[in-house]
């Protein structure tokens, strides 16, 4: 089927399901305000005149979660409209959005891109049962699932048309053979941890055959090994980005075009992390992609390159050695090498946009196939709030073949995946953004058993006090690391993983009947059961408390609707609504 096929076949579907997520992550950021007419059924009542009505029901993080089939629209005359589109709703409520026209059409352009990208994932599992996808290896499932669930329009991709999300983007699943760059080592910088060697990298990605058909190639080109580093780019940032924008550096002989070898890679949730089908437990490669996507261009920042390997490195052995960590089996996916190419006129313009100054880079990073057993399965955080064709959640079938109860599930979850991101809060000051695709449970027989952590460059923030425990991290490390306050830190893990991960998936298992309230009460048994026994940490946990009454309420989707597209020189900051109740305080025992 053509894509022009699937877009008349699922287009008023994917509408539906968009304006749903639309009106409760809109509601839940305090921009609209719908009003409950009767029992279940709420009206939404715009200024521009346009009504909307659906039904839904508020869950315990005060948001309204609406049933996408129950949404109807009215014109300003009060008839009811034939379809329901995503896009007329923006136009419908621009007053109460606040959008300049130039951020407006720009925005619809994102929302279409979205919407297209929508109709391929709909089309990919709409056939499938649960229990169809939980078979699936974890890479494969990732192709499945719905993306990010905060952002309205979170496939936006700017930059990309119809031809590039076929060829690149992850619910197409395509096989991306990566583009290879010979670059001058002088103006490259590069880091490795000490027992890495540069043949790894390559061997990450090309096999025996591909690699002798690029020697052959680097010896044709006279390609100095000792002069040049060999590095993957992707193909779509070759064509469109650096081809020209480093033409400079190609005339000067200082970066020189080898062409595309090796394995088929397969891009990740993320888009920029791809992982080798072919080889699944080699290195997974991240890489730069100038496009605008989920709130900011997708680069790679230089200033983390260097002190990346050592990051990590140190991570992975306070993970192997901590008692806390170390009896959860947390798995650290280390980034073993990075390297970056500044460009040599945009890096003389040091306030100029972000994007420019992040390009040409890339970071190998262990694959979580490489860390887990034969009979272990590892699963994005996402795929839990994930459901099947049915509207069924991944997480209740989980459940369900592992032969435990939904109680003792979770308290295994929580116990496997909180714990160890509390620990390393309250420990050792770190603070990671810990959404659902950096964090990888690693499940056997469907049972929760151990996390596996990763992307630590930019999104891994210190603590801005002198814990003792920081003193084994270079001065180097510590001095490109942010660092925060505890209580700006602590959000780290109530916006970045309670808001952005477990809130979804205790919404969709309320949908089918499972308390709100047991799933926060277990989450706080757990958490109180670990800092009963650590009583060393009393200061710590007083620090970092995660039984506040409330906690903030962090927007992304109102930034873009006030800041528009412009160019800046740092990625864009969320906005705060008022405080939310706290769930962990509300069912605390």
């Amino acid at each position: 089927m053509s894509q022009v096929d699937r877009i008349k076949q699922h287009w008023p579907a994917v509408n539906r399901r968009l304006l749903a997520k639309t009106f409760n992550e809109l509601g839940w950021e305090q921009v609209l305000t719908p009003v409950e007419i009767e029992p279940g059924r709420y009206q939404l009542t715009l200024e521009s005149g346009t009504e909307y009505q659906f039904s839904g029901w508020t869950s315990i993080w005060d948001q309204l979660i609406v049933e996408p089939n129950s949404i109807i629209r009215l014109d300003q005359k009060g008839q009811q409209t034939d379809s329901c589109d995503a896009s007329q709703f923006f136009l419908d409520a621009r007053a109460e959005l606040g959008m300049s026209s130039a951020t407006m059409c720009n925005f619809l352009e994102e929302l279409g891109n979205t919407l297209m990208a929508e109709v391929q994932v709909h089309e990919n599992y709409q056939a499938m049962t649960a229990a169809d996808m939980i078979r699936l290896p974890d890479d494969e499932l990732q192709c499945l699932l719905d993306g990010h669930p905060k952002v309205t329009v979170s496939k936006g991709r700017m930059g990309w048309g119809l031809e590039d999300y076929q060829a690149y983007a992850t619910e197409f699943r395509p096989d991306i053979q990566l583009e290879w760059l010979a670059l001058d080592r002088e103006q490259c910088e590069l880091a490795l941890i000490e027992e890495l060697d540069e043949q790894q990298l390559i061997n990450a990605v090309l096999d025996q055959s591909e690699q002798q058909r690029l020697n052959s190639l680097c010896d044709q080109l006279k390609v100095d090994r000792s002069r040049f580093f060999l590095m993957p780019v992707h193909p779509w940032q070759w064509q469109n980005k650096l081809v020209n924008l480093f033409a400079g550096e190609i005339a000067a002989g200082r970066i020189i075009h080898l062409g595309a070898f090796g394995d088929p890679m397969l891009p990740q949730q993320s888009l920029r992390t791809l992982s080798n089908r072919a080889r699944p437990k080699q290195l997974n490669i991240k890489l730069p992609l100038s496009i605008l996507n989920t709130s900011c261009y997708r680069g790679i920042p230089g200033r983390y390159i260097t002190a990346g390997p050592e990051l990590s490195r140190w991570l992975a052995d306070i993970a192997a050695d901590d008692p806390v960590l170390a009896s959860r089996g947390a798995i650290i996916l280390e980034e073993p090498a990075g390297a970056f190419y500044p460009h040599p006129l945009h890096s003389q313009v040091k306030d100029g946009p972000y994007r420019y100054h992040e390009m040409l880079g890339c970071i190998w990073r262990h694959s979580v196939h490489s860390k887990t057993g034969d009979n272990e399965q590892a699963v994005l955080m996402a795929t839990l709030f994930q459901k099947d064709g049915n509207g069924q959640p991944l997480i209740n079938e989980y459940i369900r073949q592992s032969g435990l109860s939904a109680d003792e599930w979770l308290s295994k979850l929580f116990n496997a995946v909180v714990v160890p991101l509390y620990h390393l809060l309250c420990k050792y000051g770190v603070g990671l953004v810990a959404h659902g695709q950096n964090v990888t449970l690693v499940l056997k027989n469907n049972i929760p058993v151990k996390v596996a952590l990763k992307d630590f460059q930019g999104d891994l923030r210190l603590v801005n006090q002198d814990f003792p425990e920081l003193e084994t991290l270079s001065e180097s490390v510590r001095s490109v690391t942010v660092r925060l306050p505890a209580e700006y830190l602590i959000h780290d893990l109530q916006t970045g993983h309670f808001v952005t991960v477990l809130r979804f998936i205790s919404n969709v298992m309320a949908e089918t009947g499972y308390s709100e309230h047991r799933f926060y009460q277990l989450l706080g048994q757990q958490l109180a059961a670990y800092m009963t026994a650590s009583p060393e940490l009393k200061s710590r946990f007083e620090l970092f408390d995660l039984f506040t009454p409330e906690i903030a309420r962090v927007c992304l989707n109102r930034v873009r609707f006030r800041l528009g597209y412009g160019d800046d020189a740092e990625r864009p900051v969320p906005e705060l609504g008022t405080n939310l109740i706290n769930p962990l305080a509300l069912t605390r025992e």
